[in-house]
């Protein structure tokens, strides 16, 4: 009595379905939305939704601001340190109040200016 065996003994196993019923190996569908609609996935996730010149603008400006904003903090720590390392000297001290006070009302300003531009972009139409 001989016994035959196979080289790989999980191969036949593993293919048994296909070798046995050819035809329930069917082909899965995609029903998706297709190139269109993975184009117009991937815009959303990039930000780039609005089209329209108004959003397109408004955000624009308001990076902008953004940029304005952090340029005017930076100012305001310098201008505090060299309040402090002014070391009693009068016009030192009397500049870098200037700058802080300039920079302040600056920087509201760009605060005001963000929150119109917010106001703008969300207006409808």
């Amino acid at each position: 009595m001989t016994r035959k065996t196979s080289f790989f003994p999980g191969l036949r196993a593993a293919f048994a379905p296909l070798l046995l019923a050819p035809s329930s190996a069917l082909a899965s569908v995609y029903n998706g939305p297709g190139l269109s609609g993975g184009v117009g996935a991937a815009g959303s996730i990039s930000g780039v939704s609005g089209s329209g010149i108004r959003s397109i603008v408004g955000r624009i400006v308001n990076a902008a601001l953004t940029y304005v904003a952090l340029i005017a903090v930076i100012v305001l720590i310098i201008a505090g340190i060299y309040l402090i390392l002014s070391l009693g000297n009068d016009q030192a001290k009397e500049t870098a109040k200037k700058v802080l006070l300039y920079t302040a009302l600056g920087l509201l300003l760009i605060l005001f200016s963000k929150a119109i531009v917010y106001f703008l972009i969300a207006l409808p139409g």
